[in-house]
């Protein structure tokens, strides 16, 4: 018994320096990950129908703090009444209309505002989300250290609801690829990218996806490219869930079939981490709930910047843990998901 207990504690010994480690990094990335590359930019931003707190998304991305000229485009559905709201501010407006049978709608909403961009930078950007003044600054910044740079936002509930709380914990887990380079991945709700990236090869390989950040993190590094993760430019991911099984299985499907490397990793460490769980609530070891409470405190460091939603999401991700587990198991040879109404048959190209 004494030596099964000396192992218990052992590894979770190894897995506290771990996560010690990891937040030390992601601490560093906020030194290290900067630059002083400055152009015109085209923030493109796919729109279907009106999301919540949109207003407040659209005069966040018009008051950004950058010294040079930018441009907002939003890429909407011709006949969708979001086209009313946004004439109402000075943004660019033009319809999804690129020729890709198979793609998905949003990277035919993105080709399409390539198409129409006028500047030298590419900056995706989501309609859902909130973008404090100095994220279009520090994201673009890098470039010249960088092939590509990106962020992860912060998850921020509209209201208060069980859905709401077990999605901020969930959005979290985003995160734990990004202080290392080799895992790292672009998220596209905050990617930025100079226009020559995106040549004839990039525009039909894209045509012929399902998920644009999982696509275009393949091509940089297939590329030999690197990218630069900015975390001093969270935005606020603001969201009032109504169907949290379907939207976290889309989650977990497509991360099965863009990186199955990611997904057989976190099978043995969310085992692991519900298994201390299970055992620290039964024989309430407080030794062996030490791994969460690290966790907890990396993540309330990451969203230092808004302290209430920190607090909220750093808390359900101790929930978040074996919940993505087990839609893990559950979805693990699933491809189809829904999106926007609409079926998708996951099924990305080969690595070329």
């Amino acid at each position: 018994m004494e030596y099964y207990y000396f192992i218990l504690y052992f590894l979770v010994f190894i897995v506290d320096i771990l996560i010690i480690l990891q937040t030390y990094k992601e601490i560093k990335l906020r030194k290290t990950v900067n630059g002083s590359f400055m152009d015109k930019v085209s923030i493109i931003v796919p729109i279907k129908g009106i999301d919540v707190g949109l207003e407040r998304n659209v005069e966040s991305l018009l008051s950004q703090d950058y010294p040079y000229p930018y441009e907002v485009i939003y890429v909407v559905e011709k006949g969708d009444e979001v086209e009313n709201l946004l004439s109402k501010y000075n943004v660019k407006i033009v319809y999804s209309d690129y020729n890709c049978d198979i793609c998905s709608g949003k990277i035919r909403a993105q080709l399409s505002g390539i198409l129409r961009a006028s500047n030298k930078v590419i900056v995706f950007a989501d309609s859902d989300t909130f973008y404090p003044r100095d994220w279009l600054k520090n994201l673009v910044s890098p470039l010249d250290k960088y092939d590509a740079t990106t962020t992860f936002s912060w998850p921020s509930p509209s209201r208060i609801s069980l859905s709401n709380l077990i999605r901020a914990g969930f959005w979290t887990l985003g995160f734990e690829s990004q202080s290392l380079e080799s895992s790292r991945f672009l998220w596209g709700g905050s990617m930025a990218l100079k226009r020559e990236f995106f040549d004839d090869e990039v525009l039909d390989e894209l045509s012929k996806e399902w998920c644009d950040d999982c696509t275009l993190t393949r091509i940089v590094k297939r590329r030999g490219g690197k990218i630069g993760f900015v975390i001093n430019a969270i935005p606020l991911n603001v969201y009032d869930e109504s169907n949290l099984i379907s939207w976290s299985s889309r989650q977990i499907i497509t991360i099965l079939a863009y990186s199955p490397r990611g997904a057989k990793a976190y099978l043995v460490v969310g085992t692991f981490f519900t298994l201390i769980l299970i055992y620290t609530l039964v024989f309430h070891n407080i030794i062996t709930f030490t791994p969460y409470i690290l966790w907890i405190v990396k993540n309330l460091i990451r969203g230092i910047r808004y302290p209430k939603q920190a607090l909220i999401a750093s808390i359900m991700s101790v929930v978040a843990i074996p919940y993505a587990l087990f839609l893990l198991i559950y979805n693990w040879n699933k491809r189809e998901v829904y999106w926007r109404g609409k079926k998708y048959i996951v099924k990305p190209l080969k690595q070329k």
